[in-house]
């Protein structure tokens, strides 16, 4: 009993943390590690664990290995951020909604259930019911066993071992949970699954992510490399050049999300040099990730104009396989001395 008590005590407190402690980072690394060290022992799941586990390549993009989501929750921000903004939402539902319980449709939960699982304690299973949704049969086996021991199990209602992009909604859902996602959208069946099961929800059902936005920018590479060195507070004059919008996804955007977006480069360049693009995560009300927060926002670099120069550029999202924004120099720039 005492085990118990210390094992409930301990992971409560890890998610108090991440939803209390703003921008602390060492708060954070603290809660995660500890929430990382308890899940993995119940588990037997590491993120260098050696099963028989892979990613599982699908027509709409990577589904990525039971240890590769296992260590997607030692990324603190994303983390952090993700469950207060859904911890928001639940509060909202539960404010709005008569009817209890609210129901939860969770996509791509990895072994750990890392967007929801640490908040289940802080309501009853009269409040929330969840169901469980992801293609690793490895991840399900090992979240179930995880919930198990730490005496959730009475949140959980369906359990389905499959592919979300073509899944078929049966229920009405209050919230549903996906992020299956890299920094640009690559790789991973983040718009594909938000493409098939968004069509299918009550308009009333939040969708968390609630957007995800890709812009274009002019950078300077000193800048961006000094901005990542120094402390924020100590940092020189930064700046970068906003170009405009590539692709935007949401509840509400899902018919244009195929359109080539074609974006002008100014003339005079010399102090911005390179062309990148930075994926903003809106995860719920003002939970927002931002470039270098984490993996899921990192920046990428498209075009370095010292090298060859251009007046303008195509962007436009390609799907299958390889999901991923590609992009074409459609005018270059004639150079004058």
């Amino acid at each position: 009993m005492d085990n118990d008590h210390f094992l409930h005590d301990a992971l409560n407190e890890s998610a108090r943390l991440l939803l209390e402690c703003n921008d602390n980072i060492g708060q954070m690394k603290l809660a995660v590690d500890q929430l990382y060290l308890i899940y993995s022992r119940i588990t037997g799941v590491t993120v260098d664990w050696h099963e028989e586990d892979k990613d599982i390549i699908l027509p709409t993009g990577k589904a990525i290995s039971t240890p590769a989501a296992a260590h997607c929750l030692l990324e603190m921000k994303r983390t952090a951020l993700f469950l207060r903004g859904i911890h928001k939402a639940i509060s909202l539902k539960l404010s709005e909604n008569k009817i209890k319980p609210i129901r939860i449709l969770y996509v791509g939960t990895g072994p750990f259930g890392t967007l929801l699982i640490p908040l289940l304690p802080l309501y009853k299973p009269g409040e929330i019911q969840v169901d469980l949704l992801d293609i690793q049969r490895n991840s399900l086996v090992a979240l179930l066993e995880l919930t198990g021991k730490i005496g959730l199990e009475e949140y959980i209602d369906e359990v389905y071992n499959v592919d979300a992009t073509d899944f078929n909604v049966t229920k009405r859902y209050d919230i549903v949970i996906c992020e299956t996602m890299l920094a640009c959208l690559r790789s991973e069946p983040q718009v594909a699954i938000m493409q098939n099961l968004i069509p299918q929800l009550d308009k009333a059902c939040i969708f968390i992510p609630e957007e995800i936005s890709i812009d274009a920018c002019l950078t300077n590479p000193k800048m961006e490399m000094e901005r990542i060195m120094y402390h924020e507070n100590e940092a020189p004059v930064f700046k970068r050049k906003l170009l405009g919008n590539v692709f935007t996804i949401s509840k509400l955007n899902l018919e244009n999300i195929l359109s080539h977006i074609k974006i002008t480069i100014p003339d005079n360049i010399e102090t911005f040099p390179v062309l990148k693009l930075f994926t903003t995560v809106h995860v719920f009300g003002n939970e927002v990730l931002t470039d270098n927060d984490s993996s899921i926002t990192l920046p990428k670099q498209y075009y370095d104009f010292r090298k060859q120069r251009a007046r303008e550029v195509e962007f436009w999202y390609v799907q299958g396989e390889k999901p991923k924004i590609e992009s074409s120099i459609t005018e270059l720039a004639i150079l004058t001395r």
